[in-house]
C-alpha cells in the first residue's frame, strides 16, 4: 500500500532508521517493517518450496530473500514516482519510509492545484505498472536460462500488478483516494469539497476492508490475512481523519490573520526580577510558562521555561531574568497582517510556542500555539 502524507502528519513514522538519500530524499525504514519483512520471507519460502520441491532449503530461502528485497525496492521506486513528480511540481519531499503496511512519502505541503494532486497520485501506480511490465519481459528473456530467476520475476510481476491495482482503490489517503480527491476538486473547483469527498470515500473503503478482513479471519488458516486487512483498514481510518484535520487546520489558518486573534494581555515581568521570584511569584501561580521581559516600559526580550532549565538551580535566586532571556533582536516576530498559518510555520521550524507581534515598531502582544490551536479547533467544530 502507498500513502502520501504531509510532514505535519508523520508522528507515527518517527521511529525509523535511515538507509540513505536519493535525490535529496531521505529513505528510511520504520521498525514495523521488520515484521512484514520476516513474514514475507517466511511466506515466500513456503510458496517456492511447494512450487519447487527439488530446490534445497538453502536455495529456497535465498530465493525468498531475494524476491522480498526486490519487492521492497519496487515499493521505494513506487514512492519515488510520487516524490519526483511532487518535486517537479514545486513541492518539497522530506522522506520515504517503509513500514508495516507498505510505503509512505512525506511531503512538505499539500498540493495547491487539482492537477498537481492528480499527477503526484497517479505517478506511483504508473511506476508499479511499468515495473510489472519490466519484470514480465525479463521473465520471458531469462526463462530458458534460469528457473530461479523465472520464479522470482513471475512473483514480482504479479505483486507489482497487485500493488498498482490495490492503490487505485479510491480510499483516501491511498493513491486512488488522492486521485478521486483531485477529480472532485477539478469538477467542482472546490478543494475543500474534494477533501471532504475523498475522506468520506476513504472511510467507506476502510470499513469495507475491515469487514472483509473479519470474514477472511474466520476462514481456516486465514487468520493472519484477515488481521492484515483489518490492520490496513485501521491505518486508513486513522490517517484519513488526521489528514482531514490537518488539511482544514491549514486551510483555515491561511485565512485568519494574526491581528484578528492577537493576545494583547500577556504576562510581563521586570528585567531585574530574579529567576526564582519569577517562578514562585508568577509562573507557578498563573501557569504561564513564558512572558515578555520589560525595561523602562519597553519590551527587551522573552523568557520561557526552556531558558530557565539551562541555568543551574542554585543560581536562580541571584540571577535576573534579563541574563537568560532571549533578546528582542533574536526573537521571531510576527506582524498583524501575517496569517496564523505563517506563524505556525515559524513555531514549527524554530521549536517555539510564543511569537511576539510587532505593530508600528512596538510589541503589542503575542500569539501562542495553544491559542491558535484552540481557535482552529473551534472553526473546525462549527464549520465556519
Amino acid at each position: 500500500m502507498s500513502v502520501t502524507i504531509s510532514s505535519k502528519e508523520n508522528g507515527m513514522l518517527e521511529s525509523s532508521f535511515r538507509l540513505g538519500t536519493v535525490f535529496g530524499i531521505r529513505i528510511g525504514v520504520h521498525y514495523t517493517w521488520l515484521i512484514v519483512f520476516f513474514l514475507l520471507v517466511s511466506s515466500l519460502f513456503v510458496v517456492f518450496r511447494n512450487a519447487h520441491p527439488e530446490w534445497s532449503s538453502h536455495d529456497t530461502f535465498l530465493t525468498a530473500l531475494l524476491a522480498t528485497l526486490l519487492f521492497f525496492v519496487s515499493i521505494i521506486l513506487h514512492e519515488l514516482g510520487h516524490s519526483l513528480v511532487a518535486i517537479a511540481r514545486g513541492i518539497k519531499v522530506r522522506a520515504i519510509t517503509l513500514f508495516i503496511f507498505g510505503g509512505v512519502a512525506q511531503i512538505g505541503k499539500d498540493a495547491d492545484t487539482a492537477a498537481t494532486e492528480f499527477f503526484i497520485a497517479i505517478a506511483g501506480p504508473l511506476v508499479s505498472f511499468a515495473l510489472a511490465g519490466l519484470f514480465y519481459l525479463l521473465k520471458l528473456w531469462l526463462m530458458p536460462y534460469s528457473e530461479t530467476a523465472t520464479a522470482v520475476l513471475e512473483w514480482l510481476t504479479t505483486i507489482n500488478l497487485v500493488v498498482a491495482i490495490f492503490n487505485l482503490i479510491p480510499g483516501f489517503p491511498m493513491d486512488g483516494g488522492r486521485i478521486f480527491r483531485a477529480l472532485i476538486w477539478k469538477m467542482t473547483g472546490n478543494a475543500v469539497k474534494g477533501m471532504q469527498w475523498a475522506v468520506m470515500s476513504g472511510k467507506i473503503v476502510a470499513y469495507g476492508l475491515m469487514i472483509t478482513g473479519m470474514l477472511i479471519a474466520l476462514q481456516p488458516a486465514m487468520l493472519v490475512n484477515g488481521l492484515w486487512l483489518m490492520g490496513i483498514s485501521w491505518f486508513l481510518l486513522a490517517v484519513a481523519e488526521d489528514s482531514k484535520r490537518a488539511y482544514f487546520r491549514e486551510h483555515l489558518a491561511g485565512h485568519v490573520s494574526v491581528g484578528d486573534v492577537i493576545q494583547k494581555e500577556v504576562p510581563m515581568i521586570a528585567a531585574d526580577m530574579s529567576i526564582l521570584s519569577w517562578i514562585d511569584e508568577k509562573m507557578l501561580l498563573t501557569g504561564h510558562r513564558a512572558c515578555l521581559v520589560i525595561k523602562d516600559n519597553q519590551t527587551i526580550g522573552l523568557i520561557s521555561l526552556s531558558d530557565v532549565v539551562k541555568c543551574p538551580r542554585e543560581q536562580w535566586s541571584n540571577t535576573p531574568v534579563r541574563e537568560i532571556m532571549t533578546p528582542l533582536k533574536r526573537l521571531n516576530i510576527a506582524q498583524p497582517t501575517n496569517s496564523i498559518l505563517e506563524v505556525l510555520q515559524i513555531m514549527n521550524e524554530n521549536g517555539i510556542n510564543q511569537v511576539p507581534v510587532l505593530d508600528e515598531g512596538k510589541i503589542v502582544g503575542w500569539i501562542d500555539r495553544e491559542h491558535i490551536l484552540k481557535i482552529l479547533q473551534l472553526h473546525i467544530d462549527t464549520g465556519r
